[in-house]
């Protein structure tokens, strides 16, 4: 009995030795595994256009050195990332994509069964808004401006383009296109902006073709805005909030002046509903290019200041108006404590305005008198009982053409020597005159009564100077 027992326990032994494998032998390399998450939650959902992908893999005998990553199967890119953000292209308002990825290991053996997932994505429309504070004012010449922002959830770049029209929104030929990379678009009378009630249409679009809602301007769907053409080439721009004569003063003199040839003419109030934080009413929203392109519809203008004239406004339109040709004749006052004029040497030839009023008051009979051209009349300030405080006088370019100057008064007896400049003018054929002044409070008459020196002083500048017939 113990023999068979030896003899069994040889026989095993022999045979185990016989074994081709021995436990110090290595293990051929083993494949790794992929793993791949479509959102933190792990449920398969639409969702939007720019994904977020999360992978890992595992290696049972080595480490990972990267991934090749494919939406077909067929074309792979490698990557040593573990994630990454994809824009999925929007071929349709829904689109399925599959992403596969293959987990590389230092041996460089790539996963026989890479992870994959499908992604069905859904389209979201893109978003579109008016500027804020952009509203086109309830009545405009035909000369209007509209801003917006859009936005898409599926990326900025999927929108492809905007859509507008004027009025119809039921032909689709009418709607006209704009460059995705456009955010404004202004409209005149060769676009449609006729006399007459308008309203503007918007809407944008995504490369899915999905539209975004239509939007309106006016905001309120009520109302709509009015344009109206011009009446004539000249234009009164009222830039005055005092509550006082200004305007009928003007309306009575281009009544009959030159016989009535500034009897037609419009009348642009920048001032109505204007506060230090707020523009008029009937202020577009943009001074460039809107405001600039309504006034060069005309060729003359009359723009007349209260204490306070809107500096932004004049600085950014006037040199263009200008160099289109246009006219102006600027009066205006300034405040007790004026902000930095220097801005008026954009449009008008002068560097500044005097550091301080040369008086608080001007009194009835105080005058503009002429310095070289003597059939320039002598302005006389009123007898209105109103006071007219701290006037200012002009710092003219040197090569300024000086029209006025204070009269005499022993007021300002020290300034005898340095005359106040008053009015100026650009060239001898000037395309602006100014006066630091208001022109309206100027229409006395040294002996009482009328006739009043203002309707020879316009009539001088717009005939001689500026060749109106």
């Amino acid at each position: 009995m113990r023999f068979y027992t030896v003899a069994v326990l040889l026989l095993f032994l022999v045979v185990g030795g016989c074994s081709k494998h021995f436990t110090n032998q290595p293990l051929p390399n083993q494949a790794p595994e992929t793993f791949l998450t479509l959102v933190p939650d792990s449920t398969l959902r639409s969702t939007t256009s720019q994904q977020h992908l999360h992978w890992w893999g595992v290696d049972p005998d080595g480490f990972i050195k990267g991934y090749n990553i494919s939406f077909d199967s067929l074309h792979w890119t490698f990557t040593t990332s573990n994630d990454s953000v994809i824009g999925l292209k929007l071929n349709s308002n829904d689109t399925t994509y599959k992403l596969f990825v293959a987990a590389i290991d230092d041996q460089g053996l790539i996963d026989p069964k890479p992870a994959s997932l499908r992604y069905p994505i859904h389209n979201s429309p893109p978003v579109i808004s008016f500027v804020f504070q952009s509203d086109v004012p309830d009545t405009t010449f035909p000369v209007a401006t509209f801003q917006w922002n859009a936005s898409d959830i599926d990326g900025n770049e999927t929108i492809v383009g905007f859509y507008y029209v004027l009025d119809d929104t039921t032909n689709f030929a009418n709607w006209k296109y704009l460059s995705n990379d456009i955010n404004r678009v202004t409209l005149f009378k060769s676009d449609g902006l006729v006399e007459g009630a308008h309203v503007f249409y918007l809407r944008t679009r995504d490369v899915a073709g999905a539209y975004s809602q239509t939007i309106r301007m006016p905001l309120d769907t009520a109302k709509m805005w009015y344009v109206k053409e011009p009446k004539s080439d000249f234009l009164i721009v009222d830039d005055y909030k005092t509550v006082d004569a200004a305007a009928s003063f003007y309306n009575q003199i281009f009544d009959t002046l030159m016989n009535g040839r500034f009897k037609v003419k419009d009348v642009w109030d920048i001032k109505d509903g204007w506060t230090e934080t707020n523009r008029g009413r009937y202020m577009p929203a943009l001074v460039t290019p809107t405001f600039t392109e309504s006034i060069k519809l005309f060729k003359y203008i009359l723009w007349y200041c209260d204490g306070n004239p809107q500096m932004d406004v004049a600085q950014s339109s006037l040199p263009a108006f200008k160099a289109a040709g246009g006219k102006i004749i600027f009066v205006t006052g300034f405040p007790q404590f004026p902000p930095d004029a220097r801005g008026f040497g954009d449009f008008a030839p002068i560097d500044n305005v005097e550091p301080s009023s040369f008086k608080n008051f001007l009194f009835a009979k105080d005058s503009l008198v002429a310095v070289t051209d003597q059939t320039y009349p002598t302005l006389y300030r009123d007898a209105n009982s109103t006071g007219y405080t701290f006037p200012r006088g002009l710092l003219p370019k040197g090569n300024a053409r000086i029209i006025y100057h204070m009269g005499k008064s022993p007021q300002w007896a020290t300034r005898d020597t340095i005359p106040i400049i008053m009015g100026v003018k650009d060239a001898d054929q000037p395309s602006i005159v100014m006066l630091s002044i208001l022109l309206h409070r100027f229409g006395g008459n040294p002996n009482g009564g009328i006739p009043n020196n203002v309707p020879v002083f316009l009539r001088k500048v717009f005939y001689d100077e500026f060749g109106v017939r």
